[in-house]
């Protein structure tokens, strides 16, 4: 099925509990419940948004040293200071800014995941994306959030 990149709003006694206990990470994911608020999940556009925030020399750097393939639960904690930031940045940058960076053959020549770039849909999935994306940022920094980053 391949990894998919998800954002999950967490309280600073989560955040202590997945550092003190990497495995917790996904058990306390599945008991949050914030209904009502913007999701975090950006599906499988996560590498087409690396990409296109890469080329547009945006600075956001989505998952760090996590490793989409390793199946391993590893997760990155963002700081309220980094949401906040984040936020900014995405505020700042509309999707137009990305978008000029699309070329389907330069990301299939990088093995941009998925293998979608030169599909009817692929524009809009990354728009929707960023735009989810976006949403989820803004309102953890309005909340003084921090979030939790996985693959799953």
């Amino acid at each position: 099925m391949g990894p998919v990149l998800a954002f999950h709003r967490i309280s600073d006694a989560d955040a202590a509990r997945i550092t003190a206990d990497a495995e917790a990470a996904l058990d306390l994911i599945d008991q949050l419940d914030h209904p009502g608020e913007p999701t975090g999940d950006i599906d499988k556009a996560w590498d087409g948004l690396r990409y296109l925030l890469e080329a547009a020399h945006i600075g956001l750097d989505l998952f760090g040293d996590l490793d989409p393939w390793a199946g391993d639960g590893a997760t990155k904690i963002w700081t309220a200071a980094e949401i906040t930031t984040a936020a900014h940045t995405l505020t700042a940058t509309p999707y137009s800014v990305l978008d000029r960076h699309f070329d389907p053959a330069a990301m299939d020549a990088d093995d941009v995941y998925p293998e979608i770039w030169d599909t009817d849909f692929c524009r809009e999935f990354l728009r929707e994306n960023y735009e989810a994306l976006r949403t989820f940022f803004i309102f953890a920094a309005e909340q003084n959030s921090q979030a939790v980053a996985l693959f799953q």
